[in-house]
Parts: C-alpha cells; sequence; structure tokens
C-alpha cells in the first residue's frame, strides 16, 4: 500500500515536473517569438516615406485678349508651337482647354478639336487683360497634383479706362504697381508649394498690335515674343519640363524656372563612397583626420536636389556657382555627380547603398589642409537667375525698332515673379559641417 502511494506520488511529481517544464519551454519560446513577432510587426508598421506625388490632370489656357489675335492669323511659328504643346501634354496626361481673358471659359472640345480651332476659329477677341487677375485664376488649377500651362503675350498692362485717362500710366508705373500686383500672386503661389517654369518663343504676327498707351498699329509678319507658363508643384514640375522637353521639336528660345522653398540644409555623409585618406564619420562630421605626406583626403554627401527648378540640378551650375568657405581649412569642391553617374558602388554596405540611393546628387570635396585643431566649413548654392528678360523688355514699345523682338514691361513682370520666390538668403543649398583632426 505504501508502495502504491510512493509510486503514485512520484508520478504525481513527474507529472508536475513536465508539466512545469513545458509551461517554462512555453513561456520562453513565447518571449522569443514574442521578440520576433514584435520586430517584424514593428518593420511591417514602420512608417512608410511619403509616396512621389502622381500628376493627375493638366490644365491648358490660352489667353484671348485682343492683343493674342495677331499670333493666330496666317501661318504662325505661334500656332505651330501651341498645337504641338497642347497634342503632346495631352500624351502625358488628359489635358482640358481653356480660354481666358478675364474669368477662364472652358473650351467645348477636345485638344484636337482646339488645334483645329486655331487655325479655322477667331478665338482671341476678348478686352485688355490684367495678368495678374489671369495668373490668379491658371494657379488656382495647379493644385491637387495638376499641371496648369498658360500660353500668353505676358503684357503688363492696366486696365483701358485707367490707359484712357493716363496713356503713360502703363510706362510710368509697370515698376511699382503692375510688378508688385505679379510680386503678391506668385508669392502666394511659393507659399503652396507651387513652382513655375516660362517658355519664351518668338513668331511671326499678322493684325492689331495695341502699343503700351492703347494705339493700334497693323503688323504684317513682325516678330513678335510669346510665352508659355508651366505652373504646378516643384516636384511635378520638374518632371514634366523634362518629360515635354524630350518630346518637343519646337524647342523654346528661352527658359526660366522659379523653385519653391527654402534653402535645402539636409545631406547625408558616406563613410566610403569617394573616400580618400584616413579620416572617421560622426555625426554628419569628419573626425580623426589624419593627413599624410600632405596628400589631400576627400569625403563626399550626398542630397536629394529633386525641390530644385531643373536648372539648378545640373552638374554644371552646381560646378559654376557652390560657394565653399572654411577659415581655417583648405577645403574645395572636387566633384559633381548625378546618382546615376556613380559607378564604384560594389563595396557599398547596405546602409550605405541606402543613402545613395535616396539622394539624387553626390558632391565629393577635398581637404587640402587643416590649420587648427578643427575647422567649421560651410557651402551654399546661390539662387541665381539668367537675365534674358531684360534683353527681351522694352519699355516703349510703339515702333518696330523700339519693340523689335521684345515684350513690353517684362523684366518688371519677371521681376515681380523672381522676387517671390527668393529666399531671405537666396540660396538653393545651404550646409555646413565641422572637419576635426
Amino acid at each position: 500500500m505504501m508502495n502504491q502511494s510512493i509510486r503514485n506520488l512520484s508520478k504525481s511529481w513527474l507529472f508536475l515536473l513536465v508539466l512545469g517544464l513545458l509551461f517554462g519551454c512555453g513561456g520562453s519560446d513565447r518571449g522569443e517569438n514574442s521578440g520576433r513577432k514584435a520586430r517584424t510587426t514593428k518593420d511591417k508598421t514602420a512608417p512608410a516615406a511619403a509616396p512621389a506625388a502622381t500628376l493627375n490632370e493638366i490644365h491648358f489656357f490660352m489667353e484671348t485678349s485682343a492683343s493674342m489675335n495677331g499670333y493666330l492669323k496666317g501661318g504662325t511659328e505661334f500656332k505651330d508651337v501651341v498645337s504641338e504643346v497642347v497634342t503632346k501634354a495631352n500624351t502625358i496626361k488628359p489635358v482640358t482647354v481653356y480660354t481666358i481673358s478675364e474669368q477662364p471659359q472652358l473650351y467645348k472640345g477636345n485638344p484636337a478639336k482646339f488645334v483645329q480651332d486655331l487655325a479655322t476659329t477667331p478665338l482671341a477677341s476678348g478686352r485688355s487683360s490684367k495678368l495678374h487677375t489671369i495668373f490668379e485664376q491658371v494657379a488656382k488649377k495647379a493644385g491637387n497634383n495638376s499641371i496648369a500651362i498658360l500660353v500668353t503675350d505676358a503684357i503688363l498692362s492696366f486696365p483701358d479706362q485707367e490707359i484712357r485717362r493716363n496713356p503713360d500710366i502703363n510706362r510710368t508705373d509697370a515698376s511699382s504697381v503692375l510688378k508688385n500686383n505679379i510680386y503678391d500672386e506668385f508669392v502666394r503661389m511659393n507659399r503652396q508649394g507651387i513652382g513655375a517654369t516660362v517658355y519664351a518663343y518668338r513668331s511671326a504676327y499678322n493684325g492689331t498690335y495695341y502699343d503700351y498707351q492703347n494705339a493700334k498699329q497693323t503688323l504684317n509678319g513682325e516678330t513678335r515674343p510669346f510665352y508659355i507658363w508651366v505652373i504646378g508643384k516643384q516636384e511635378l514640375l520638374n518632371d514634366f519640363n523634362e518629360r515635354m522637353q524630350e518630346m518637343l521639336t519646337n524647342q523654346p528660345a528661352k527658359t526660366l524656372s522659379f523653385g519653391t522653398g527654402s534653402a535645402l540644409k539636409k545631406y547625408d555623409l558616406f563613410f566610403s563612397l569617394n573616400k580618400k585618406g584616413d579620416w572617421r564619420a560622426k555625426n554628419g562630421n569628419i573626425t580623426e583626420l589624419k593627413t599624410k605626406g600632405g596628400a589631400p583626403a576627400e569625403f563626399a554627401v550626398g542630397l536629394d536636389l529633386n525641390g530644385l527648378p531643373a536648372y539648378a540640378q545640373t552638374e554644371d551650375y552646381i560646378r559654376k556657382n557652390l560657394v565653399v568657405t572654411a577659415k581655417d581649412a583648405s577645403v574645395k569642391l572636387a566633384n559633381v555627380q548625378k546618382k546615376e553617374a556613380v559607378t564604384n558602388t560594389s563595396r557599398l554596405s547596405e546602409r550605405e547603398q541606402r543613402l545613395l540611393n535616396q539622394s539624387t546628387h553626390v558632391l565629393t570635396f577635398r581637404v587640402d589642409n587643416v590649420f587648427g585643431d578643427e575647422a567649421n566649413v560651410a557651402a551654399r548654392l546661390p539662387v541665381k537667375f539668367d537675365n534674358w528678360p531684360e534683353q527681351w523688355s522694352t519699355m516703349d514699345d510703339r515702333t518696330a525698332t523700339g519693340r523689335q523682338n521684345k515684350t513690353f514691361a517684362l523684366q518688371h513682370l519677371m521681376n515681380g515673379v523672381k522676387e517671390a520666390y527668393q529666399s531671405a538668403t537666396n540660396d538653393f543649398l545651404q550646409l555646413t559641417f565641422k572637419i576635426e583632426k
């Protein structure tokens, strides 16, 4: 009986021991699996990078004030260019067409019908238009991932009644009132992250031309400028401009881009890419720099310049305009590469490859000497605009000589736009880092 009790007790202890081991192992496994699951869940639910904006639609506006009519008579470059732009833009995304002199009017037809009407139907019969009001209406269509295109002669003018009261008002007040009207409109666009690019063309003009005093002159084939403005969110604008200019057979004579946002300050310091010399990367700075035999050291940084206008992203612009200053060191820009041009990537770590993938450009700097124990380095890329609008501008268009290939008050229009997009320091890029021995 006792032996049976002992055997039963032993079985009970054995059962409890096994049960304890099972729960113990189960708890340990659950702890490890829980940890793995937590990490997996964390990885899956980590905030993803914001998706790139995708172009939804294109709104195409043609100014139809009476001064535009001369571009539409006879065989003109204007009709060739406008027809091509609206047709090829429609292959990128569906195009909705409007005419505009003050308020936009939806064109009742598709882009193909609009192209046909350019050749056969009088479209430009509106009154003298206020250009800043036109830009305001066009800009309303440039939100919600859309691109807005405006075709205009870009002539700044007061309303007809103001000109009748003071025939010289356009010339005397274009640099103040009209320019600042333009500034007000484009600074609103800038605050919304909307940029602008202007394509400048010239075309034969056949018809009635209105000078700055609203006096009529009949022109027969005289060459007149006209402009196509492309307006939209900066990242959409860059891509659209690139695609359009690849397709266009009628290339603009001049272009000018106005980008949004403040100076870019973020960069990633690579720790092996394009590296020369003996140094370490720490918190975006160069540390433990050791100079050997006077040989220069080199380091590279990655930048995402997608937010800059296309012209400011070119290697040539960066090479010519990047300003590098260092009071206690000799540092200069050694090379500029688009990400696609970087070839020495086979030995990059996974982390460094990730940094490269999120960059559009790689800038390599050379350090020839550091005079003390450390040096602060600054690199800035100033905003610079081409001055061709000044050459295309006139303040007296009453004679053929005065208006030859020029637009009345264009420089004041462009100055208003330029001022709207200039940052406080007028820089596209501001980088600061430290070099320590």
